[in-house]
This record gives structure tokens, C-alpha cells and sequence, in this order.
């Protein structure tokens, strides 16, 4: 699988090993953070960078996920979901991400090295990873309208009702 990957000063150093332990895994790794350690980098441009390439690649077929690393996680999250097409969810515990991934396909976990180490971080990207998506039918249609918000300003319900008339 493909994994998006970056991280601010915060999240450096976690990054790089998050990094190193997911390319040894056999996973496609692209790293969209500094290529080092500067104590100016902040959040914003790394998180929307890490959203904006899951996003191109789902749209190209390709299967991705991406790992945001600073130092809370909230604000690495807030950023990410700012792209359209972004599920983006703090790693707060493995039954978080794995319910994230089950409920609302979530494409992003957010790490803040304030709240995990190394060895939860690399479960809970494992979670993200492996995880699958529920495809339950209200699932998908309060993602289709969330989607529908995010793209029109406005939950109309036509994809609900589509939604209800394809899974019948």
C-alpha cells in the first residue's frame, strides 16, 4: 500500500522512523515533510500536502493512507481535513483508528508524539492500514452526505436516497 507520510519539528523524529519501519514492511513510502529536522516547520502545509496526495491517489485507483506526525495530533487533523475527500482521525488507540477505518473509511490517522510512543504509533498505523471498512448502508450514506456538504454546501438528501435505491 501506498502511505503518505509527514511531520512537523514536533513529529520529526517519530516520522522518520514511522519512515524507515513502513518502508521495511514492503510499503510504498513518500515522504511529504522537510527533508531535515527544522525547528521552524510547522504543521499546516505538511498535513494538507500528506491530504492532498491521499486524496489524487484514491481518485487515480490507487490504494493510499497517510500518517501526519506533530506534537498533539488535534491540529495535524484539523489541517488535513481541510481537503475535500479527507477522513482524517486522531490516533488515540488502536480501537479508535480500527472503528475510524469501519465506520467512516478513514484515509488519515494524525499522531502527536505528546500522547504516543513509537510502538503505539506503529500500531496504530498497522490499524489504519489493515483495517477495512465496514460498508455498512448508513455508513456510507453519512459519508456520501458529509461529501455532498463539503462539495455543494449543502446535505440535500439525493444521496441518500440514491444510495438506499443501489444497495436494494
Amino acid at each position: 500500500m501506498r502511505i503518505h507520510l509527514a511531520a512537523d519539528h514536533a513529529g520529526y523524529q517519530l516520522g522518520r522512523a514511522l519512515e524507515a519501519s513502513l518502508s521495511a514492511s514492503g510499503h510504498d513510502v513518500l515522504w511529504h515533510g522537510a527533508a531535515a529536522y527544522d525547528e521552524g516547520d510547522d504543521y499546516p502545509p505538511f498535513a494538507i500536502a500528506v491530504a492532498h496526495a491521499v486524496i489524487e491517489d484514491e481518485d487515480a485507483g490507487v490504494e493510499a493512507r497517510g500518517v501526519v506526525v506533530g506534537a498533539t495530533g488535534a491540529g495535524e487533523n484539523i489541517a488535513a481535513n481541510k481537503v475535500n475527500g479527507a477522513r482524517a482521525v486522531t490516533g488515540l488507540s488502536i480501537d479508535f483508528v480500527t472503528a475510524a477505518r469501519l465506520r467512516v473509511d478513514a484515509n488519515i490517522v494524525t499522531l502527536g508524539v505528546d500522547f504516543v510512543d513509537e510502538a503505539l504509533a506503529t500500531s496504530l498505523v498497522a490499524t489504519l492500514v489493515d483495517a477495512p471498512f465496514g460498508v455498512e448502508t448508513g455508513d456510507v450514506r453519512r459519508i456520501m452526505n458529509t461529501a455532498e456538504y463539503e462539495n455543494a454546501g449543502t446535505i440535500e438528501g439525493w444521496n441518500a436516497q440514491e444510495f438506499d435505491n443501489i444497495a436494494d
